[in-house]
């Protein structure tokens, strides 16, 4: 043994606060990269000290089936859009991943100033316990009136959304069973809004507020969920899964 270390672990043994002291920094240094782990790179949250526990997140998934906002200079040609290469079918792709991107977007701020509030770390990885979410969204018209006027034909009806919500919340170790999960049928939640369609005889501007009912249907959907399932993420809950 060389004589520098020699002489630093006689020092030590000569002096158990030292050694004592020593061991608590050590100790202290390694909780300290536990619990400031790299806060979510998607999800906000928690980020102050002494959290209650922390989480890890994982990204949202989302599946939306939902109808396609008609917005440009001419109803017609919207439509003919069906029947040329991609056409209608692309138009379809993008306001469904428009969605989902909302939706997301939605889940991730309620849930985390929830989080936030319950002084819950949020990380992507290293916690004691993991969160999954899923949708799948279904969301249907229902026409109440069409209009047919000289210079425009207007359709007004109401938008209710189907579907599933599914969550997990599984331990740390690769593979465990699942220590709590549910889900939550979204027809039960009542969720319904309404739109209209107005769209110029002479080839103007198509005034459509499909986006504008999605997007309130998907951030009441968002609120609701958290209802439902708030007491299964509160902190103490999960601390108390943690230590099972």
């Amino acid at each position: 043994m060389p004589l520098n270390r020699f002489v630093y672990l006689k020092a030590l043994t000569a002096n158990p606060l030292r050694v004592s002291l020593s061991l608590f920094f050590a100790v202290a240094a390694g909780w300290s990269s536990a619990i400031f782990a790299k806060a979510s790179s998607t999800w906000p949250g928690y980020n102050g000290e002494n959290p209650v526990i922390r989480l890890a997140v994982t990204p949202v998934e989302i599946r939306i089936e939902a109808p396609t906002p008609l917005s440009g200079n001419n109803l017609q040609l919207l439509l003919a859009l069906s029947g040329s290469n991609g056409g209608l079918g692309e138009l379809r792709e993008k306001a469904s991943r428009e969605f989902s991107a909302y939706l997301s977007q939605q889940v991730q701020q309620r849930f985390g100033d929830f989080f936030a509030g319950e002084r819950v770390h949020l990380v992507d990885a290293g916690a004691p316990l993991t969160l999954y979410t899923s949708f799948d969204v279904i969301i249907r018209q229902k026409i109440l009136d069409i209009f047919s006027r000289r210079d425009y034909d207007l359709e007004k009806g109401t938008m209710s959304a189907y579907g599933q919500f599914h969550y997990r919340v599984q331990g740390a170790v690769k593979g465990a069973t699942a220590l709590r999960e549910g889900s939550v049928d979204l027809s039960s939640l009542k969720l319904k809004t309404h739109y209209s369609t107005r769209a110029p005889k002479d080839g103007g501007v198509v005034e459509d507020t499909t986006r504008e009912a999605t997007e309130r249907l998907l951030a009441e959907m968002a609120e609701e969920i958290l209802d439902e399932i708030e007491d299964t993420l509160e902190a103490d809950a999960l601390l108390a899964m943690a230590h099972r």
